[in-house]
């Protein structure tokens, strides 16, 4: 085995290094959890070289972390300086949260490392950090062939009481607190507050930041396998040893989906059922994945009664005052009904051809569709 010598001199014995890229993680006990971090790409390159060099295991993770369709390939093309989101496995220990596990970089012919951080994981980390994970002593040396940690900062902490998903986002130059906080769904305050700044003057270009993503909210059971699950907006992921995929979009009111996959599990010969029985009209029970353990999927039904409104009326409620007899001057309750926008159409008039009113001696006959197409928000 050849030597690599560090482009800058480093000649220290004891290796001393400043935490700012470090991430606090406040849990007394050793935690885990998932987390991200934004890669810069350094060149062009491909998802497959990202997935190879950050040792993720399976290519859905990456797809999931950046929503990209699952037939996307390993050899999709991924340009010069674009950001992508990599999945890590988190642990927190002595107030301070890495990677764990993984990536695990193998030395090449003329690393060393400054340039493994700097050059090659894009600044998430410093040489320093890299040099204390690995017990090297001299920095000034390092031998081709070595497989070396790489410590990513990660967190576990909730944020405001919450639990949410970490995400290491890389400083551009000139960037303040409020336009990240604007991007991320944050606010300025916090970043402030995890992050120990006090104003844009302490952010630092081209290194690591933490900031706390909102995850959406599941049923996921406290003794499920996955507890807790975190999944941010904008991504998915699989669980239940890849037999259930579970997609967070805000749209979605915050809330959790997951369905059957059509991965072939990594520990079960087959993916157990998802069974779960639904009920329709008001107070409907929804299926939710609600975790898993060594055998069994497990679901639990969740009341949504958000398809019956206190504000809208019933067909049940309606019918009778529509048929009463209405003076010529009187607005009649159908057209009352019809100027508030608010009216959910699908509730209330689900199972109608068309609306009947009777105005006057008239008969007016409405279209559904016309009604909904004009109305519906």
């Amino acid at each position: 085995m050849g030597f690599a010598l560090l482009p800058v001199l480093v000649s220290v014995l004891t290796i001393q290094y400043s935490a700012a890229q470090s991430f606090n993680c406040s849990s007394s006990d050793p935690s885990t959890c998932h987390a991200l971090v934004g890669y810069i790409t350094v060149n062009n390159t491909n998802l497959g070289a990202i997935q190879s060099l950050f040792s993720v295991k399976n290519l859905r993770s990456l797809l999931g972390a950046n929503n990209l369709p699952l037939n996307t390939k390993r050899s999709y093309a991924i340009p010069a300086q674009q950001v992508i989101k990599v999945p890590i496995n988190c642990l927190c220990n002595n107030n301070t949260g890495t990677s764990s596990g993984a990536p695990i970089y193998t030395v090449q012919p003329g690393d060393g490392l400054y340039h493994i951080a700097a050059e090659v994981f894009s600044r998430l980390l410093l040489f320093q950090q890299i040099a204390a994970a690995n017990n090297i002593r001299d920095a000034n040396l390092i031998t081709i062939g070595d497989k070396l940690k790489i410590p990513l900062p990660c967190s576990c902490d909730e944020v405001d009481g919450q639990k949410v998903v970490h995400y290491a986002h890389m400083v551009k130059s000139g960037s303040s607190l409020g336009e990240i906080a604007q991007e991320f769904g944050t606010n300025e305050e916090t970043l402030a507050r995890i992050n120990g700044i006090k104003a844009d003057s302490d952010l630092k270009a081209d290194q690591p930041i933490d900031v706390p993503l909102k995850a959406c909210n599941s049923s996921i059971s406290g003794d499920s396998f996955d507890f807790p699950l975190l999944v941010a907006n904008g991504t998915y992921l699989f669980t239940a040893n890849g037999c259930v995929k579970c997609m967070c979009d805000a749209a979605n009111n915050w809330t959790l989906h997951c369905e059957p996959s059509q991965n072939k599990p990594s520990k079960w010969d087959t993916c157990p059922s998802m069974k779960c029985s639904t009920a329709a009209g008001c107070n409907r029970s929804t299926c939710s994945y609600a975790g898993f353990n060594n055998s069994t999927i497990m679901t639990t039904l969740v009341q949504d009664s958000s398809s019956c409104s206190n504000s809208v009326p019933l067909y049940s409620q309606v019918l009778p005052n529509l048929l009463e007899p209405r003076t010529h001057n009187e607005q009649h309750p159908l057209q009352a009904m019809m100027s508030q926008e608010s009216i959910r159409i699908g509730t209330v008039f689900s199972s109608w051809s068309c609306l009947v009113s009777i105005y006057s001696s008239e008969m007016l006959v409405l279209p559904l569709k016309s009604y909904v197409d004009q109305h519906h928000d």
